[in-house]
């Protein structure tokens, strides 16, 4: 009896074990098949790549540089259009040497606050849009400055992904060039296939009580000029520009100032205007009032009116009121211009 009961005892023990060593070995082959079973290719097919629609960081252009400009002394200033109200930042060896910001279209006016030294430079554009999406722009700027104040800088757009050559936009001997061109802008009718009339500027000369006004005109014979109700100055036009006296005392209130641009037979061919107040008149303190127009920045005011780029701080300093960004400006505004230093 006790021999059969442990016999039973046995038995039982004997399977329960079995079962257990079969429940190990079970799951071991499992774990292991998941891990390193692999299955094989019985025929050799041609993959077609996964096509992948590109994001627009990757397909358009999102930086134009219209004006990239590098005097001998490393003064730079760079203008075009980006992506819209965003922050843009130029890069220079992992260096962020300006940040500006894009208007609404997108365009954006750039002046770094310290001026390059001699030596080569290569600049990066990062603009970030208002959902913070960070995009680098696939165009940089190559610059050679020698530090010698007789040589012009060098300066190439590249093409950060090879598919265009270096575009040289700047460098000794494609200054001429650029000279010609401006020349060719206001005697050229072929430039200038539509007549166009601009006021630039308005002085106010207290010692002859005189407004004076200039500004350029293209494919016309005269320009007549004066505040809206009185009477007009005529004056003719000489390689594009023209300047006339309106005499008269100091204007009061607000009132219209225009120039009309006439044709050989007395016809207006283009006009343009101008709201001024005495206010504005009496504040430049016989300074010269500039008009903006579209595509202006301040540096390149200051560098065409006053000979030096860096000088548009002195512009901004005369109109703190008016500038709250330096890098947006906008047409009509009148800024007060600094005297020219000799």
């Amino acid at each position: 009896m006790k021999s059969s009961k442990a016999i039973y005892f046995l038995m039982t023990g004997a399977i329960i074990a079995a079962l257990a060593l079969f429940v190990v070995f079970y799951e071991t082959e499992s774990f292991d098949d998941k891990e390193v079973v692999v299955p094989l290719v019985k025929k050799v097919i041609d993959a077609k790549p996964i096509e992948v629609k590109p994001t627009r960081q990757e397909t358009a252009e999102t930086i134009k540089l219209e004006v990239v400009r590098v005097r001998p002394d490393g003064s730079l200033v760079i203008a075009g259009k980006g992506l819209p109200n965003s922050k843009l930042e130029i890069i220079s060896n992992s260096e962020v040497i300006a940040v500006t910001n894009s208007d609404k279209i997108g365009d954006f006016v750039a002046v770094p606050e310290k001026q390059l030294k001699s030596g080569e430079y290569f600049l990066s554009f990062r603009q970030t849009t208002k959902d913070n999406k960070v995009v680098i722009a696939k165009k940089s700027v190559a610059i050679n400055v020698t530090g010698n104040q007789n040589d012009i800088p060098i300066v190439a757009i590249v093409d950060n992904q090879g598919k265009l050559g270096a575009k040289v936009i700047q460098a000794p001997g494609l200054g001429k060039n650029e000279e010609t061109i401006k020349e060719d802008e206001k005697t050229n009718t072929k430039i200038k296939k539509e007549p166009q009339i601009k006021i630039l500027t308005i002085t106010h000369d207290s010692k002859v009580g005189q407004i004076v006004l200039s500004g350029v005109a293209y494919n016309g014979v005269q320009v007549n000029a004066g505040f809206t109700g009185k009477e007009t100055s005529s004056t003719k036009i000489i390689n594009g520009e023209w300047i006339l006296s309106i005499p008269g005392k100091l204007i009061a209130g607000k009132q219209k100032v225009f120039a009309v641009l006439l044709g050989k037979n007395g016809k207006v061919l283009s006009e343009n205007s101008v709201k001024i107040s005495g206010k504005s008149i009496e504040n430049a303190n016989g300074k010269t009032l500039i008009i903006i127009q579209k595509g202006d920045a301040l540096w390149n005011i200051a560098y065409q009116r006053l000979g030096l780029g860096n000088r548009y701080i002195d512009i901004v300093e005369l109109n703190k009121d008016k500038i709250k960004n330096p890098d947006l400006i906008y047409p009509k505004q009148l800024f007060i211009i600094p005297n020219k230093i000799n």
